[in-house]
């Protein structure tokens, strides 16, 4: 029987895991800190192995202190840091460090964008402006100044979908990181195709979406060993950080 959930919060300076019980009372929580690299005068990165490496201890840490069966466990679920652009290839291995919301380098390729649509029209599509801080000037950026990377590129993730997918072996985003990657349209829910023209990227490069309720799959049985997770455990998408502050 479920009686618990498991919710990790992959934030900016570290991972923050909680687990409830079914009733909403917190049961534990532990705290993971890894590092930001801060260089170039506006640029940001992090290790997305980082992430998994912190995700992968708080857990098995929960459930060691409580002591409670892992099969208990009914579901793992996320909330995470935004606006950002990490590279994969097929194997869900980073190409290199993940550029992170806080990057701001990609302020010619907003302008590049901003040649093609006003702030008003791009507003009306992605409910935000055009700015480098998000997560398609970003892959942009790549795509000018690492062609090799990009040309290996995959999929691009933001911090939990990285999660998912060591999790599930699935690429999936839901509809709160996809608008925080700036070709996102807002009313249809779905990818833009008129902003990802702009950006002039391969629109294959972005992952699936699906709600933020999706389960994207069960834990592997790789994942179990690396987690202390059940093999099978469901693992919902969540959403990103913001939206998941304003659902708190």
């Amino acid at each position: 029987m479920a009686n618990y959930i498991l919710a990790h919060d992959l934030g900016t300076s570290g991972n923050k895991a909680t687990l409830f019980d079914t009733e909403g009372k917190l049961v534990a929580s532990r705290v993971h800190s890894y590092d930001v690299h801060y260089f170039n005068g506006t640029w940001a990165e992090q290790d997305a192995w980082d992430w998994w490496r912190a995700v992968c201890s708080s857990t098995k840490e929960l459930i060691e202190n409580t002591g409670i069966d892992p099969v208990q466990i009914g579901a793992v679920s996320f909330s995470g840091q935004m606006m950002g652009c990490l590279c994969v290839d097929r194997q869900g291995n980073p190409l290199r460090k993940a550029i992170i919301w806080a990057d701001q380098r990609a302020t010619k390729q907003a302008a590049q964008i901003e040649e093609h649509i006003s702030q008003r029209d791009f507003y009306h599509i992605a409910g935000h402006r055009n700015t480098s801080s998000y997560g398609v000037q970003k892959l942009m950026w790549v795509r000018d100044n690492e062609p090799e990377i990009y040309e290996q590129t995959y999929k691009t993730l933001n911090a939990k979908d990285f999660i998912v997918y060591q999790l599930t072996g699935k690429f999936y985003t839901e509809y709160s990181d996809a608008n925080s990657m700036g070709c996102f349209d807002l009313c249809g829910l779905k990818w833009s195709e008129e902003l990802i023209s702009y950006a002039g990227i391969d629109g294959d490069k972005l992952p699936e979406l699906r709600p933020s309720t999706f389960v994207a799959g069960g834990v592997t049985g790789e994942a179990a060993r690396q987690t202390g997770l059940a093999p099978g455990t469901p693992v919902v998408l969540g959403a990103g950080v913001g939206v998941t502050a304003n659902v708190g």
